[in-house]
C-alpha cells in the first residue's frame, strides 16, 4: 500500500517495521509546548472551529480505508484516536474562547460563575491592570480547563453558553483512552493492549459530529441575543 508506505519513508522509517508509529507518535504528538499551545489558541481563536473539525474528521475517515500492514495496524489506531480526541478538545476549546472572549456578557458570566475566579483577589491597582490582559487571562484559563477536564467543560457550556449536554460517557471513555495511547503508546496501566478498532473509531466520529453539531445549533442561537 503505496500512501502508508510513503508516510513512514518520509519521516526516514519502514511500513515494515512494528514500532515505526510508536516513534511517530513520540516525536510528532506527544511533544508539549505550553506557551506555544497558549500562542496557536490565542491567534487561531477566529478561525472557523465547526469546518475545521469537519475536515479533520473527514481526513481520519479517509485515512481508515488505508490498507495498513498487521504489524502496523494497532500502532497505526492508536495514532488515530489520538487525534481524533484532541480535534475534540481543540473544537471545543476554540468555541468556547471564541465566543467567550470575544463578548463581554459572556466573559462575565464566565468570571461570575467559575469557582476558580471567585478565589482570586486583587488589589485596586491589579484590577485595572487585570482587566486589560482579562481576556489573555480568560484564554489561557480556558485552554488548560479544556484539554484535560471534561467535567469541568460540562458545567462551564451550561453556565456560560447555556448549552446542556445530554449523554458524555463516550467522550470520558475516550479521552481515557487518548491518555493510554499518548502515554503509553495503546497499553493500559496494567500493560494490556487497549481495545480499539477501525469501527470503534468510525462510532468516535460519528459521536463527535453529533456533539459538534448541537453545540453549533446553541452558538447559532446565541449569536442571535447577545
Amino acid at each position: 500500500m503505496g500512501d502508508y508506505a510513503d508516510f513512514c519513508e518520509s519521516y526516514g522509517g519502514s511500513a515494515g517495521d512494528p514500532e515505526f508509529m510508536d516513534r511517530w507518535l513520540e516525536e510528532n504528538v506527544y511533544p508539549y509546548n505550553e506557551d506555544e499551545e497558549r500562542e496557536w489558541y490565542l491567534e487561531n481563536e477566529n478561525k472557523p472551529h465547526y469546518q475545521l473539525l469537519m475536515e479533520q474528521l473527514e481526513s481520519v475517515d479517509i485515512m481508515l480505508d488505508l490498507d495498513v500492514p498487521e504489524k502496523a495496524k494497532f500502532s497505526f489506531l492508536v495514532m488515530v484516536q489520538a487525534h481524533v480526541v484532541s480535534a475534540t478538545e481543540g473544537y471545543l476549546a476554540g468555541v468556547f474562547i471564541h465566543h467567550v472572549c470575544n463578548s463581554d456578557e459572556l466573559t462575565r458570566k464566565l468570571v461570575e460563575t467559575d469557582p476558580e475566579f471567585a478565589k482570586r483577589k486583587f488589589t485596586l491597582k491589579e484590577i485595572y491592570q487585570e482587566k486589560d490582559a482579562l481576556k489573555v487571562t480568560v484564554a489561557t484559563y480556558l485552554k488548560d480547563l479544556i484539554f484535560h477536564d471534561v467535567k469541568k467543560i460540562k458545567s462551564m457550556y451550561q453556565a456560560v453558553l447555556s448549552h446542556k449536554f445530554e449523554n458524555l460517557s463516550w467522550l470520558f471513555r475516550a479521552v481515557e483512552l487518548r491518555h493510554h495511547c499518548v502515554h503509553r503508546a495503546g497499553y493500559d496501566k496494567e500493560g494490556k493492549m487497549i481495545d480499539i478498532s477501525v469501527e470503534s473509531i468510525l462510532e468516535l466520529l460519528g459521536d463527535v459530529t453529533d456533539l459538534a453539531n448541537e453545540i453549533d445549533t446553541t452558538i447559532d442561537n446565541l449569536s442571535s441575543v447577545l
